[in-house]
């Protein structure tokens, strides 16, 4: 039978296009190492009894590989590609030996001192049929049979995960982009606080004066008008006490601390003033004194600082509005806590947010802030209930009714609203991708003068909140995904376990069989310690501990060292090692009779990047150990070391066996 044309199998320039395009929309080449990955070349390792494993993805120019077991280099030029052989078909591309073939004889895979013989690549196949890579195995023996018939459909469910996986991340990388979004809009309105500060408004001065003795005081024409009373020349001085809220009253004079001459001056206090709603009110005064050194007048100025006031708690209450959010991880938190910030910069009743269903011209309320006293509306409203100015939301407009039993749009429904404590309804809309789903919404139960800049403000919180709302749900998809991964992939062992023990069925030696169904629920293990932190780390005690346990020795195993927690990779690994040991020492070490026992100890040496993580394996009380006379799958992984990197030194002295592995701490605690 004649060797493979090389051409036929290559991709053409219309397939090059529609790879290099699904690759570009992955976002995946150069990336981190991410432990899902991993764990999928592991186990085609594992299955397959290989030394090699990649997850290849096929450039222009190149072939990079996203997770490697057994391989060095992170990626090769396209010339030197195996994997490129593959992209013209959907089957696995199986090559008994590299050397004998016409498109491989000369890859210096081959030649150079790897000498992989052996090949296998499944076809990374995406929803659009479009090929971008393999899931490949690779050894340095020919394999004249190739891979059995479980072997290749496994590889195949295998590189079928690896999409999968690909898929799912493409979608959770969302949250990434609202995270972006949402500090580029802090830094935007921090930018603009001195700006802010510097354009508050002054007012004009009024002047009084206090006749202690009478009590009356004689004011100016503008204190008249800061005080919204009509002009005249004395009013009784308890008219103006009379205006102080009651959580300012310390700061106001009176009959009493002015004949004192205890009354303070130079303050700051707000007085509500009937269809004007709160005020502010800056006073600076002095007193007249008598000849015997009585106080007998109070004379000053005052000025409206209302918009100073409300400009500086805007600006404070969006720079305090991160603060509040950072650590709140639910929207009914987020909602109260903004809803707090808000009404307070605006003297509000009431204050929170709406999710709009638009559809339906529906809102759903969750917990809000309001006053004492005042109602919550917690819950689910139809916006025609209270008026027509649904329409003026849909349309991207701002709602401002300033009274909303005279304004066209609400007073038909103003009963509905009075009967809620609202006199003055602002809703602002948000919109996000150009649809409408939030609202942010004021109310005032007294009249109060809103400005373009309140509305700006209102908005500005309601962008915030909406990122915040997203990031609330982005992380919840987030963990939604990674139990989905998780699920998958203990389903993915489940089946390669099945597969395996049909196809191996006939195999007399039942201890192979039983050994490779060990080592994948050693695999299953790791990852389920891994997934209780969330695939973050795990520590090295937790690992020995469940794989003993699993195994049903612990209580012939000796552990101790400091609390050193591996990132995935380094868990996973040190996993499958323990398990090894473990099982080579039931059968021919320690744990073979009654009465052997082993320790187990690991420690850090040195500090900061060139610290060295060392790991100590002792049996004693077993059989005179001997070094085995075949390495087998075992073996090979116990001398490959922690990571793969190396690093071992084994003994068969008496009194037993025992092995001490080392490698980079900061490479087994990376989360890669």
């Amino acid at each position: 039978m004649a060797d493979p044309d090389p051409s036929e199998d290559m991709p053409n320039e219309d397939m090059d296009v529609e790879r290099l395009e699904a690759l570009d929309a992955y976002n995946i080449m150069d990336t981190e190492p991410e432990p899902e990955f991993d764990d999928i070349v592991l186990v085609a390792s594992t299955l397959c009894d290989t030394p090699v494993a990649l997850i290849s993805l096929i450039e222009k120019d190149r072939q990079w590989f996203k997770a490697r077991v057994g391989f060095e280099a992170s990626e090769m030029p396209i010339e030197q590609s195996i994997c490129s052989h593959a992209l013209g078909s959907s089957d696995v591309l199986v090559i008994p030996d590299l050397r004998l073939d016409q498109r491989t004889r000369t890859n210096t895979l081959t030649t150079s001192e790897r000498r992989i013989r052996f090949y296998a690549g499944a076809p990374l196949m995406t929803p659009d049929e479009v090929v971008i890579g393999t899931l490949c195995v690779m050894d340095v023996e020919p394999r004249p049979q190739g891979l059995g018939e479980g072997q290749t459909a496994a590889l195949q469910a295998l590189a079928r995960q690896v999409v999968t996986l690909l898929e799912m991340r493409r979608i959770s990388q969302r949250k990434d982009d609202l995270f972006r979004r949402q500090k580029s809009i802090s830094a935007n309105i921090r930018s603009s606080v001195n700006a802010n500060l510097a354009a508050q408004e002054a007012g004009r001065v009024g002047t009084f004066e206090i006749d202690i003795a009478s009590s009356m005081i004689r004011v100016s024409r503008e204190f008249c008008r800061i005080f919204h009373v009509p002009v005249a020349e004395a009013y009784p001085a308890r008219t103006f006490e009379a205006m102080v809220l009651p959580q300012d009253k310390e700061l106001q004079s009176s009959d009493a601390t002015r004949r004192e001459g205890s009354a303070p001056l130079d303050v700051e206090y707000r007085i509500r003033v009937p269809g004007y709603g709160v005020r502010w009110i800056a006073r600076n005064a002095s007193f007249r004194h008598d000849e015997a050194g009585r106080p007998v007048k109070m004379i000053g100025t005052v000025r409206d600082v209302t918009a100073a006031k409300r400009e500086a708690a805007r600006v404070q209450a969006l720079l305090d509005l991160g603060d509040r959010l950072q650590d709140l991880s639910d929207v009914e938190s987020m909602a109260v806590a903004a809803g707090d910030l808000m009404a307070k910069a605006l003297d509000a009743t009431r204050a929170g947010f709406g999710i709009v269903n638009a559809a339906d011209e529906t809102v759903v309320v969750p917990p809000e802030w309001c006053a004492p006293g005042v109602k919550s509306l917690a819950g689910l409203h139809r916006f025609r209930d209270y008026g027509s100015f649904i329409d003026d939301l849909k349309r991207g407009e701002a709602v401002v009714v300033a009274d909303v039993a005279t304004d066209p749009r609400t007073r038909s429904h103003a009963e509905a609203l009075l009967t809620l404590g609202i006199r003055v309804l602002v809703n602002v809309p948000i919109f996000e991708l150009g649809r409408f789903g939030l609202i942010a919404f004021i109310h005032h139960d007294q009249p109060y003068p809103w400005v373009e800049e309140e509305i700006s403000f209102v908005r500005s919180f309601g962008n915030r909140i909406q990122i915040a709302m997203s990031r609330v749900q982005a992380e919840q998809e987030q963990q939604m995904l990674n139990r989905e991964m998780s699920h998958r992939l203990k389903n993915t062992l489940s089946m390669v376990q099945a597969i395996a023990t049909q196809t191996l069925r006939p195999v007399a030696e039942r201890d192979l069989v039983e050994a490779f169904e060990k080592r994948l629920h050693a695999l299953s293990t790791a990852h389920d310690i891994l997934f209780e932190q969330n695939w973050t780390s795990a520590s090295v005690y937790a690992v020995v501990d469940r794989t003993m346990n699993g195994l049903g020795v612990r209580d012939r195993i000796d552990a101790q060292g400091p609390n050193v927690r591996f990132g995935p990779k380094g868990s996973l690994s040190l996993s499958l090692l323990i398990h090894e040991l473990t099982t080579n020492a039931m059968k021919y070490g320690a744990l073979s009779n009654d009465s052997g026992r082993v320790a187990i100890d690991w420690r850090i040496e040195g500090t900061g990047q060139d610290a060295i993580f060392r790991l100590s394996w002792r049996e004693t009380g077993g059989p005179a150990p001997r070094e085995p006379q075949r390495r087998g799958f075992g073996s090979k992984l116990i001398r490959m070391g922690l990571i793969g990197t190396g690093g071992v030194l084994v003994s068969y002295d008496p009194p037993g066996f025992s092995a001490e592995m080392t490698a980079v701490l900061l490479q087994l605690a990376q989360a890669d």
